[in-house]
């Protein structure tokens, strides 16, 4: 994992939540301590040896952390977490489901919707 804090910048890391459908969702800028926090997590992960699950078509469909500067970006949806670069995918398994939380509740107070953080039990 690369641990250089000398050139990255919170601006660097983008969250989001896909929840809404036909207006943008909500996206906020994550802290370095959380991005550390989370790519810890990561590779604590073991790897996911079937299909993650697949999200509905409305409704809550997941998170994601992107790395602008190095083009990476972690998807997080129902115990599965997702990094995609451009030239590879990886998913892992997240069965105790700490990365989604640990993302979402970095947002903002009021950002996302507490009734799709209740819903998914997060």
């Amino acid at each position: 994992m690369d641990t250089s804090k000398s050139t990255e910048t919170e601006t660097d890391y983008i969250a989001g939540a896909s929840i809404f459908s036909g207006r943008p969702d909500p996206t906020w800028t994550v802290s370095l301590e959380i991005v550390e926090r989370l790519q810890s997590l990561w590779v604590s992960l073991p790897p996911l040896d079937a299909s993650p699950p697949q999200p509905p078509a409305l409704g809550y469909r997941g998170c994601f952390l992107r790395d602008k500067a190095k083009q990476r970006e972690w998807v997080a949806y129902k115990g599965a977490v997702t990094l995609q670069t451009p030239s590879e995918s990886e998913t892992r398994r997240d069965a105790q489901r700490e990365f989604e939380p640990l993302l979402l509740h970095s947002a903002p107070a009021g950002l996302i919707p507490p009734q799709i953080l209740q819903s998914e039990g997060l």
